[in-house]
């Protein structure tokens, strides 16, 4: 597999073009915005072959390397050339022009000054390639991070992009919800929106409207508003917090207070969509519209505020999206859904059926597929499943007709998973969404290993994926365990923990760090940091198995607890390299709170 993604044709040509010192980069017949990607191609060549190479704009000559704007071509199709005698990269839109780019930069990556002979003819199975990163419950990624994924999601041709939020934007006259956390910005987000803007990715604005509001629905300001009486009056926990928290529809202010949030928020972005989530309303119609859902009907009320919503959007030439699950589940609602919305139809098992995609695609709607990135409570990501899982998904929407793949990184429980650790999951959605047919794991991961992290014998993937799967002690049950005192609860927390495994998932454990170690030196140098990640959560990952066992024997209780602390020390210090501090107390009290049980002291 020679690019990620793959192209659609290429054929290999004859002898090689040897850069120079003075061979020019020439912009012809381009936009203005053509000058980045002459920039970003300029860029690696100094990184991979060592040279610095004059940019020009204007008339090309012969043995150049030239960006060119083609309107023969169609508007999604580039093409890349390398002959003896010069590069040319042809795009038929500004955007494709920056495609043809990153396939250049991936041939330099592989071959530095000496660049075979290469035809390439290209364009995406999909229109939209979207990633999407949960902002919400856990990581709130500083300004720099967010830009180190444009950056990413450049490079692999992922032109859109969505942060989920639920009360981390500094929202005017909420400060009750954002008190405790550290929110995005306005300035941020507008200054992110330019920067994705620059590289041909689509900012989309999404922002929980129905469901999932549980640090807002939770405050005295809006508890009014929330489907159950008392929200404000409950602890916290992140078991509840996953479970509850869905506007109550009966209240007369509600619609005008969540119409007012995304009106705020759309304002930030360039982008005519919005994404209203509108998912998993586990409490409508349980608490105060209790008395209207058992007069219309549960999914009666669902539809009329999901319906409205998107009305709202459509009145103001925006294209609306929501989390199309309950529509499959119900297809006899999807008649009173507008046209013109998108439905988000997810689905995260390796072997994802494609009934839910099939139905929706039956009923009319206009779809993407949603598979996911598979780090949520996770300290490493299930590698193998997210591969299968974007494998199938994009499939099955090429099959059915989706306009687009939205690959989720979802952060349930405090988004224990490094954000970096996440980058293959990112890059099979990015393979498959431009080209369905896709290669097997062995080869996508090869081409992994070497265009995003530098090891020329393409094994660094082989180690990381060895390394996947050893949990045996989740971090869902590891949150759920310590925030229940029912004992009768914390053995059936237990009983799906087969602590037997232990010894041989953490002797599993240790030889993937081996084999990531030596993959390390081969590494670009840029890319070694990664090491750093991997081993403290390999750390947590054996650490946890221990602490299962403690569960079991309660031996050496204060040893893991020391240990615990340590790493978690360790933990924080590598979080705050990429993400502002976000949910990291409420994860410190998980933590704290084990250590204590480990000493035998919980209050």
């Amino acid at each position: 597999m020679l690019f990620l993604p793959m192209p659609h044709a290429v054929r290999m040509g004859e002898g090689v073009f040897a850069l120079r010192h003075d061979t020019r980069i020439t912009l012809a017949d381009t936009e203005p915005s053509a000058l980045l990607y002459a920039q970003m191609l300029r860029d690696d060549i100094r990184a991979f072959a060592g040279l610095d190479l004059p940019l020009s704009r204007g008339v090309p000559q012969k043995g150049e390397v030239v960006l060119r704007m083609d309107g023969a071509l169609a508007a999604d199709v580039y093409t890349l050339t390398v002959t003896p005698e010069g590069v040319t990269v042809r795009g038929g839109s500004d955007e494709s022009v920056l495609h043809g780019v990153t396939t250049l930069c991936q041939w330099v990556r592989r071959h530095g000054a000496r660049l075979p002979a290469i035809e390439v003819e290209d364009k995406p199975d999909l229109a939209r390639r979207g990633y999407y990163l949960d902002c919400s419950r856990g990581r709130v990624p500083t300004l720099d991070t967010l830009k180190r994924y444009a950056d990413l999601l450049c490079r692999y041709k992922i032109n859109e992009w969505q942060l989920y939020v639920e009360h981390t934007y500094l929202f005017k006259g909420l400060s009750e919800a954002w008190r405790e956390d550290t929110p995005l910005t306005a300035e941020e987000i507008m200054e992110l929106d330019r920067y994705c803007q620059q590289r041909h990715i689509e900012l989309v604005p999404s922002l929980s409207s129905f469901g999932h509001m549980y640090q807002i629905l939770s405050t005295k300001t809006c508890a009014d508003l929330c489907e159950l009486p008392d929200s404000e009056k409950q602890p916290f926990s992140y078991t509840y917090w996953g479970e509850h928290h869905t506007l109550n529809v009966s209240n007369p202010r509600t619609m005008d207070f969540i119409k007012g949030l995304i009106t705020e928020y759309m304002a930030l972005f360039t982008s005519r969509k919005f994404n209203i989530c509108c998912d998993e309303t586990y409490d409508l119609g349980k608490g105060r519209s209790k008395a209207l859902a058992d007069e219309k009907g549960t999914q009666t009320l669902y539809v009329a505020h999901v319906r409205e919503l998107l009305n709202f959007l459509l009145d103001k030439g925006v294209t609306p999206m929501f989390w199309g699950d309950i529509m499959w589940r119900h297809p006899e609602t999807y008649k009173d859904i507008p046209q013109g919305a998108i439905c988000l139809n997810w689905g995260y098992l390796p072997d994802q059926r494609e009934d839910e995609i099939r139905a929706l695609a039956e009923m009319g709607a206009t779809q993407y597929a949603c598979p996911g990135v598979c780090t949520w409570n996770k300290w490493f990501p299930m590698v193998e499943d997210s591969y299968k899982n974007n494998r199938a998904m994009c499939a099955h929407g090429r099959k059915y007709g989706a306009i687009g793949l939205l690959n989720t990184d979802w952060g349930d429980y405090g988004h224990v998973c490094h954000p970096w650790l996440a980058v293959p999951g990112i890059l099979y959605g990015a393979a498959f969404a431009w080209n369905a047919d896709g290669a097997s794991f062995e080869e996508v991961n090869q081409a992994i290993s070497l265009l995003e992290y530098g090891d020329r014998e393409g094994k660094f993937m082989e180690g990381f994926a060895a390394l996947s799967g050893h949990e045996v002690f989740g971090w869902h049950r590891i949150v759920r365990w310590i925030e229940t005192r029912d004992e009768a609860r914390r053995r059936e927390l237990m009983a799906e923990v087969d602590v037997s495994r232990v010894p041989k998932a953490n002797a599993a454990v240790d030889a993937a760090l081996e084999q990531l170690a030596a993959a390390a030196l081969r590494m670009d140098a840029s890319q070694r940091s990664l090491m750093h990640a991997i081993s403290i959560a390999a750390h947590g990952i054996k650490l946890w198995n221990r602490i299962a066992q403690w569960v079991t024997d309660r031996k050496d209780g204060d040893l893991l607890a020391s240990e615990l602390e340590a790493w978690y020390h360790d933990s924080m210090d590598l979080w705050r390299t990429v993400s502002k501090e976000g949910a990291a107390v409420r994860n410190t009290k998980i933590i704290t709170a084990w250590a204590d049980a480990l000493r035998g002291r919980e209050n």
